[in-house]
């Protein structure tokens, strides 16, 4: 992929935030397990392909409450997610309860639809892989990561996990688990969110 591509696939989950924060305010690897669509660009030059669902260990349908900041914009919404070993379904609603987009993953494409969004301009994948991070088990995941040069890791600080990602001596993202919460923080691409609500069953 050139220079220009990378860039592009690199910022879709900041292109979603920043699209969603301004409604609410007025490859080379082979791996069964891999789900065949774009890969998922966490730095400039390294990427991932997304899991196969039947990889999440759990299944979970609850709905969520999402509050996060992308550089100085921040946004609030909520969520319904439905998890199994089939079907990953997140619907988004704004705070007046209008659906803003429902992205839908199988275990061999990704749908998504809204009639607010441009969807030529956001990829799903990005927020799929954020939800595989923060819910799939390390034993799927950890593996998956490392045969494409990243590091995973998960350590715990009292009551809470933490997952932290990392490419050489770049740290990428931090995720906390605690209860029925979940904070994640991008680092290196300036965004980050709380999501509170359902467990996974």
């Amino acid at each position: 992929m050139n220079s220009n591509g990378n860039h592009h696939s690199a910022f879709g989950l900041a292109q979603v935030l920043i699209a969603m924060a301004g409604m609410l305010l007025c490859c080379c690897h082979s791996n069964q397990n891999k789900l065949s669509v774009e890969p998922v660009y966490y730095t400039d030059d390294s990427f991932v392909h997304l899991l196969d669902i039947s990889g999440s260990g759990f299944s979970m349908d609850a709905p969520q409450h999402i509050d996060g900041r992308y550089g100085e914009k921040e946004f609030s919404m909520d969520a319904w997610m439905r998890m199994n070993d089939s079907l990953l379904s997140v619907v988004l609603f704004s705070s007046f309860g209008n659906t803003l987009a429902e992205i839908t993953c199988s275990r061999d494409s990704i749908r998504f639809n809204s009639t607010l969004m441009d969807m030529g301009k956001i990829k799903a994948e990005y927020i799929i892989a954020d939800i595989q991070l923060c819910y799939f088990d390390m034993a799927v995941l950890k593996p998956h990561f490392e045969s494409y040069g990243f590091t995973l890791t998960e350590t715990t600080e009292g009551d809470t996990t933490v997952r932290k990602l990392s490419k050489g001596s770049t740290d990428i993202l931090t995720i906390r688990k605690n209860g029925n919460t979940i904070e994640l923080a991008n680092s290196l691409r300036n965004y980050s969110y709380t999501v509170t609500g359902g467990q996974a069953q």
